[in-house]
């Protein structure tokens, strides 16, 4: 594994609280992520990781505590201990550089593979057609599915749809990949396919967070490993730390029911 010492720190969350009525989800998150970094997200159901990966994005506001993307503050407590949001123009500035990849694929039905790839690069980033579709191309070779391009989602397969995805938010050339259980939808001869393609994007060493309950893949392409459980991080470090030698009950606990 390569030094994570002097990396650029990519993402950076301090004392993240977050509640939904009078449930506390998060209580009190600190995490770094560095330029590079593959880090997995474990824990059990209810334990507050896709509501996590959820903040860093802004699909979900938190209550209290700051978060900086690139060295940028997307939200920071305000003299009344309330977390305060940049404006919605810089907001989305500061978030484009982040991809998300989720559980379920959503995909546009009404468009081919390969428009739903040029979709928002062309829209969004006000790119140009033909560049787009060139690199469109290249990254649906890269996921396996160039012969695809012409069909619609529902054509393919639930591991094909989610190849697409992948490939789909690589497309606007995100500096930080999210993926919230990307393989949970999936049957399991489906899942081997997704998880090569984000092993490859680990080795070519994408930053990305990915809150997954597959404890090999976590073994073998994560360079850093957070447990969580109850709303709080119980422990965290490199794969043999916290996987192969946990030093939490609550870790050893979670992780006999998964290997």
């Amino acid at each position: 594994m390569e030094n994570m010492t002097n990396k650029e720190v990519m993402l950076r969350l301090t004392d993240i609280h977050k509640k939904f009525g009078s449930l506390e989800v998060l209580k009190g998150i600190d995490l770094e992520l560095k330029k590079g970094q593959v880090m997995a997200i474990i824990g059990p159901s209810g334990s507050g990781k896709s509501t996590l990966l959820r903040c860093i994005n802004r699909l979900e506001e938190i209550d209290t505590g700051k978060i900086e993307i690139k060295n940028r503050i997307l939200a920071q407590n305000n003299g009344e201990n309330v977390a305060e949001y940049v404006s919605e123009k810089e907001a989305r500035e500061i978030l484009s550089c982040t991809g998300m990849v989720f559980q379920q694929f959503n995909l546009f039905p009404h468009m081919t593979v390969l428009q739903n790839l040029l979709e928002a690069p062309i829209l969004v980033q006000k790119r140009d057609k033909q560049e787009v579709t060139v690199e469109a191309e290249a990254l649906l070779k890269k996921v396996g599915l160039l012969d695809k391009k012409d069909c619609y989602p529902a054509r393919l397969s639930g591991g094909q749809q989610q190849r697409v995805a992948i490939a789909r938010a690589l497309c606007m050339k995100p500096d930080i990949m999210l993926f919230d259980e990307p393989t949970s939808a999936l049957d399991p001869e489906l899942t081997g396919e997704v998880l090569k393609t984000m092993r490859e994007l680990a080795a070519e060493h994408m930053t990305m967070v990915v809150v997954t309950h597959e404890m090999a893949f976590a073994r073998e392409a994560a360079n850093h490993v957070v447990f969580m459980d109850g709303g709080v991080i119980v422990e965290q470090g490199t794969a043999q730390q916290v996987i192969d030698n946990p030093q939490e009950d609550r870790t050893r606990d979670f992780l006999k029911n998964m290997l």
